[in-house]
């Protein structure tokens, strides 16, 4: 089966990392055809798999806790910060 062509590609060619991939999708923005091509890249690539469910699961506690459901950038850095310091 041949590998689908990256839609996350830039015009100049540049290829994001599996991070910044991860940070469109958690950010919700992106294609559909984006989301469905990190969908499957996620099916063979564990550290993508674990960051993403990681990153979402703050996400949602984050917006099911915080008021009005937004929670400010420099607290969601500093919870990603020191998760990913317990997890490394």
């Amino acid at each position: 089966m041949a590998t689908p062509t990256n839609p996350f590609i830039q015009p100049d060619g540049k290829k994001p990392t599996c991070m910044e991939m991860l940070q469109l999708i958690i950010d919700n923005q992106v294609t559909e055809e984006q989301r469905l091509y990190f969908s499957q890249h996620m099916g063979h690539c564990l550290p993508c798999y674990k960051k993403y469910n990681v990153d979402m699961a703050i996400k949602e506690l984050l917006q099911s806790k915080c008021c009005g459901g937004n929670c400010p950038d420099d607290i969601v850095a500093e919870i990603k910060l020191k998760i990913n310091s317990m997890t490394a």
